[in-house]
């Protein structure tokens, strides 16, 4: 069955023209929020866009060979990746590495190839950072779609890599624990402050305590990607923190903000092993102040 532009709407249509018009084709997209059936119509028309040997700004021409083909669903550089029916959740080593090693087929017929992963939040935390590895560096012939319930079933890393399609109003922005919103929040306060005590005081709450530390983290990730975001003009994805975002991304060069979002995820890499998480907060604060 044919799912096209047209059933979008109005709302729908808009985030599509955000997403892929200008000739804009994303390496990797998002489309999280909605129904199940919601996003997989809206990855396979995305999919769709992007193989079409006519696509107009943001729209599939719905007349060439690709298109029938994509109706169909049996366009050969259209990838739907499956996970074990049997498993509740994406394995590893068998079904997360396989798509990093798939990622390197050339196309048969398109210019590009398109893999799509369906419903992330089945996908652990260590696997989506195995697929972090072929998003951070995809081959240029190669585009993926993912499908989530929700941005929040994503990590930060992953997040900082890939367009968003959210669908409903109410799925705009990521939403945090009030405890850890308030911890990023008297960070970002911190990080212009001249006193070293202020980020040591400003991370004393996580005190070891590994769940909250790898929230925080993720969050902190988030709000530097925002800060970033916000200095080349799009929105920030934590709605409760975007003044405290855009004063940060106003207080800093982007290499500045490139540092901290890169050490907050290196750190962020470190909680998959099993480190020292009084260490682990030592050296948040130690990246912080280096400014």
């Amino acid at each position: 069955m044919s799912f096209n532009v047209e059933n979008l709407n109005e709302q729908k249509k808009q985030e599509l023209l955000k997403t892929v018009s200008g000739g804009r084709r994303p390496h990797a997209v998002l489309v999280d929020g909605g129904s199940e059936k919601e996003r997989e119509e809206i990855a396979y028309l995305l999919a769709k866009i992007y193989v079409c040997e006519e696509a107009t700004d943001s729209s599939p021409c719905n007349m060439c060979s690709s298109c029938r083909k994509s109706d169909e669903k049996i366009h050969p550089d259209i990838i739907r990746v499956t996970k074990d029916p049997d498993k509740k959740y994406y394995r590893k080593n068998e079904d997360v590495r396989p798509i990093v090693e798939d990622a390197y087929q050339t196309p048969n017929e398109s210019k590009v190839r398109v893999i799509i992963i369906p419903e992330m939040q089945l996908m652990k935390v260590e696997s989506q950072n195995v697929l972090l590895k072929i998003l951070e560096e995809p081959p240029t012939y190669t585009a993926f779609i993912l499908t989530a319930e929700s941005a929040n079933n994503v990590i930060g890393t992953v997040l900082s890599r890939v367009s968003r399609f959210r669908i409903g109003e109410n799925d705009n922005d990521l939403v945090f624990k009030e405890k850890t919103l308030e911890i990023v929040k008297n960070i970002s306060e911190a990080l212009s402050s001249n006193y070293e005590f202020d980020i040591i005081s400003a991370t004393a709450p996580l005190d070891g305590n590994k769940q909250r530390i790898v929230e925080v983290l993720t969050a902190l990730s988030v709000f530097f990607r925002d800060a970033l975001a916000i200095k080349n003009g799009s929105k920030s994805l934590i709605a409760d923190l975007e003044p405290q975002a855009e004063r940060v991304a106003n207080s800093f060069p982007v290499s500045t903000l490139l540092n901290f979002y890169e050490s907050t995820n290196d750190l962020l890499k470190l909680t998959q092993g099993n480190p020292n998480y009084n260490l682990l907060v030592a050296q948040l604060c130690v990246n912080l102040r280096n400014k």
